[in-house]
């Protein structure tokens, strides 16, 4: 199975989302993206 580009997003958005979600820092961007 390969990896959509989507996944691949997603994967990118974690490695970064999980360090700036506990500093409480939810970029507009990624909160439009994952809704």
């Amino acid at each position: 199975m390969g990896k959509c580009p989507t996944e691949e997003f997603y994967n990118q958005i974690r490695q970064w989302f999980d360090p700036v979600k506990h500093a409480g820092m939810l970029p507009e961007m990624a909160e439009k993206m994952l809704n």
